[in-house]
């Protein structure tokens, strides 16, 4: 509960640095200021303020709970939680109308988030490790910011438990585990990280983090959409003409010489789909990969 109220709170914060400059920036654009240049400031700030948000949750949290585990799992889980939110909140601000977008964005992370973060169906746990079923694994991935902040945190806290009264397991360990009652996760944690149960049952305080390269991969490829988005989204209020008429106008001027190569809107989109299909493929690797027990 507490991560699905921080990530709707810090989705809702993102947003404003998109709405609240939206007239700001079609005035600009016109103007002739690059689109892809104020995106990427525009992600580097709400990344910067909501990653602060971020960390003073998760010392407030690491506070008031005191853990055994170690801190940095706190602080890892809240940040890339930011980091997923934010990605969608800024892709969803551009592509929704400005009136919409606090329901949009607050909907989104709710409802993805519950249905697909491991604990109610359709994405249990159980159906995001059925290896007949990988769509459903990536899906949540990409769509539920809670995804891997639940079981980041579950994994972690029950790794860090005595040897089979967690997650923890001893080399001649049987009818594992022993006292399941004693652990809320209990049943759960049965179908938790089947993909890396080498490092899920080592018993350490120092957290899992198998997740982490998957939830950077899946951000960055969202926020690649995003850059996308902008591209494509209100073009006549930012003075432009059609795509279409965009494409034609660049290759005739590239043909003619009046424009360099290197310069040419086809050359930068197809490097930008280049980037975003690498990086789609790298993330739904990362979240599929399993690696040896």
């Amino acid at each position: 509960m507490v991560g699905l109220i921080v990530s709707v709170l810090i989705g809702l914060n993102a947003t404003k640095v998109i709405t609240d400059k939206t007239l700001m920036f079609f005035r600009e654009a016109q103007s002739g200021i690059s689109v892809t240049a104020f995106y990427i400031a525009a992600t580097i700030t709400a990344t910067f303020e909501q990653g602060f948000s971020a960390f003073v949750g998760s010392v407030l949290a690491f506070l008031i709970l005191t853990p055994d585990i170690e801190y940095p799992v706190y602080l890892w889980n809240f940040f890339l939680l930011s980091w997923l939110s934010v990605s969608w909140a800024i892709f969803l601000a551009i592509i929704t109308p400005v009136q919409s977008v606090a329901t949009v964005v607050g909907f989104f992370n709710a409802f993805f988030g519950l249905l697909f973060c491991g604990r109610v169906s359709p994405g249990t746990f159980t159906a995001l490790y059925d290896s007949k079923n990988p769509a459903l694994a990536v899906f949540s991935g990409f769509f539920s910011p809670l995804r891997f902040f639940v079981e980041g945190f579950a994994v972690s806290e029950a790794q860090c438990l005595p040897i089979q009264s967690g997650y923890t397991v001893a080399k001649n360990a049987f009818n594992y585990p022993t006292y399941q009652e004693s652990y809320s996760y209990s049943y759960d944690l049965t179908f938790m990280a089947q993909t890396d149960l080498g490092s899920a049952t080592t018993q350490s305080c120092s957290g899992w983090f198998w997740w982490v390269p998957a939830t950077f991969a899946v951000g960055i490829t969202i926020r690649i959409a995003g850059l996308v988005a902008i591209h494509f989204s209100g073009r006549s209020q930012q003075g432009k003409k059609s795509f279409r008429e965009e494409l034609a106008d660049d290759y005739q001027k590239c043909q003619a010489g009046m424009r360099p190569k290197s310069q040419s809107i086809i050359l930068a989109g197809t490097l930008l789909l280049i980037s975003f299909t690498g990086f789609f493929v790298l993330s739904c690797w990362l979240i599929l990969r399993e690696n040896p027990e």
